[in-house]
């Protein structure tokens, strides 16, 4: 057999694949050399007064050592060629949360009858004096029958108790798990922010994770919030790889769904929203999953609108929101197209354009608005298109959501559809957005609409006359000063009004 220093190496090893759910391959592998390190000779394990012994021989392996103490086991008895069954039972317990059952009876559930362990007692107060009757202990290294896992007796172990269960987590050296299990969260978070890659990391993590799995069975979602992004916080101060390690399987245990769940809906609270666009960061993907379900199943746009704003904070997830476009649901579709508009999301405008024949006018007046929004000259051919939509309501969102120096490939689309449009309501619209844009082209177009006649646009209404004054107004370039102030002389008493209030208001600014 390999020496006790090489063995408790290669066991802490295999533990430490146990613990990482994403390492499969590496674990069956690493499992397979310990099983074949045992093939001939059996080994001990033991915890004692703060020493890790392999075969009654002192070795280093702090990892391990903290491990075993953070189970509370005494001692591990493997015999030569053990049952694998057993073994794989075995390291899924020790790499697992302490839950009701300690390891020795979890082990004898599993019907495990060779591979056996005994628990640390812990006794407060002044011990049993041992009966001179009784016969000494059997050794489970010479006798690893299922016997050899029951608990010894208290006065047995009271001579066996670790220091660090008499002394103070203050005045001691070590770590110990079951002092840390007492302490709040907050100081365990504090800890790790203090010394993040401190030698007893592992266990600080292990019992903030059972303080999380507390927390999410009461919904103390704040307590949730804390936590992780604590932990999160701490990981990205470490740069030692074997350290970061710790901190990835930590949290690749703690992101759950639920737990996702639970930080998105307080993404949008002012107080939390900081900490939880940090841990849904670094969720990636399944952060950015959990958001978009979120959004998918939002009853209200003041709800979607939260969600929009935990969503403007992350970077993946792009190409997930761009395929919900052509989702079979129309209420998905519009939730996830209005989305795209408020992100400015220039990716999605070829998926946005094939909506623009959807069925439900609910959809396509999210997607006009979407592409008004995006603005770019991309979105220009689809907002043509969407501009002659066959519903006032759809070419009046493309209007609405046009704004904006970036929006200057729009302006020639909606200089075409003001002649072509019909609705005079859409019309004003279109105007207005033409002054928003404010390029030399959409200053031009308003400056001939806004004159009383002219070849390009013919006899106009006062009213929209009135609009482009307005429109001229938010442009507020050289030469839309310079119309409005031929307009103040205009025949129309509505036009040369509205340049007279519009002028009036330019030299208040």
């Amino acid at each position: 057999m390999a020496t006790p220093q090489h063995f408790a190496a290669s066991f802490a090893r295999t533990l430490d694949l146990f613990r990482d759910p994403g390492a499969k391959e590496e674990q069956k592998t690493q499992f397979r050399t310990l099983a074949g390190m045992l093939k001939v000779e059996g080994v001990t394990i033991a915890a004692q007064d703060g020493k890790l012994l392999v075969n009654d021989t002192a070795v280093d392996g702090d990892t391990l050592l903290q491990r075993l103490e953070f189970h509370s086991v005494k001692e591990i008895a493997i015999p030569p060629d053990p049952p694998l069954g057993e073994m794989f039972e075995l390291l899924r317990a020790l790499a697992a949360q302490p839950g009701e059952e300690d390891i020795a009876s979890r082990l004898r559930a599993s019907g495990a009858t060779r591979v056996s362990v005994r628990m640390q007692t812990f006794v407060f107060g002044t011990p049993l004096a041992p009966s001179p009757s009784s016969p000494p202990p059997p050794s489970p290294r010479a006798n690893p029958g299922p016997d050899a896992s029951a608990a010894p007796s208290v006065a047995r172990d009271a001579d066996d108790i670790p220091d660090i269960v008499r002394e103070s987590t203050a005045q001691s050296s070590g770590f110990s798990p079951a002092a840390a299990a007492t302490r709040s969260t907050g100081d365990l978070v504090e800890q790790l922010k203090d010394n993040p890659g401190g030698p007893h990391v592992g266990d600080v993590l292990a019992v903030l994770g059972r303080q999380l799995e507390a927390a999410m069975k009461t919904k103390h979602t704040t307590q949730v919030l804390t936590i992780v992004a604590g932990i999160v916080r701490a990981e990205q101060q470490v740069s030692d790889a074997s350290r970061r390690r710790q901190y990835s399987i930590a949290l690749k245990r703690m992101f759950s769904k639920a737990l996702l769940e639970a930080i998105a809906n307080v993404a949008d609270h002012p107080m939390d929203r900081e900490d939880a666009l940090l841990v849904l960061r670094r969720a990636g993907e399944d952060g950015v999953e959990v958001l978009l379900d979120l959004l998918v199943a939002a009853p209200t746009i003041d709800e979607r609108r939260g969600i929009f704003m935990a969503l403007t904070g992350m970077k993946e997830g792009t190409d997930q929101l761009v395929h919900m476009l052509g989702h079979r649901q129309w209420f998905v579709v519009r939730n996830v197209a209005e989305l795209a508009g408020e992100l400015g999301l220039e990716v999605a405008v070829p998926a946005l354009a094939q909506q623009l024949e959807h069925d439900d006018e609910r959809v396509r007046k999210a997607v006009a608005l979407a592409l008004a929004k995006i603005g770019s000259s991309s979105a220009a051919e689809p907002l043509r298109r969407a501009l002659r939509d066959k519903s006032a309501e759809v070419r009046m969102q493309a209007a609405l959501g046009v704004g904006g120096r970036k929006s200057n490939a729009l302006a020639m689309p909606l200089v075409v559809a003001m002649e072509e449009e019909e609705d005079e309501a859409v019309v004003r619209e279109l105007i207005l957005a033409l002054g928003r844009i404010g390029s030399t082209a959409a200053v031009q177009a308003l400056i001939k609409f806004a004159q009383p006649g002219g070849r390009l646009f013919g006899r106009k209404p006062a009213a929209l006359r009135a609009t482009a004054v307005e429109a001229l107004r938010l442009a507020a370039t050289p030469a839309a000063v310079g119309t409005l102030e031929g307009l103040t002389d205009d025949g129309d008493k509505q036009v040369r009004n509205a340049a007279q209030s519009a002028l009036a208001d330019l030299k208040r600014k």
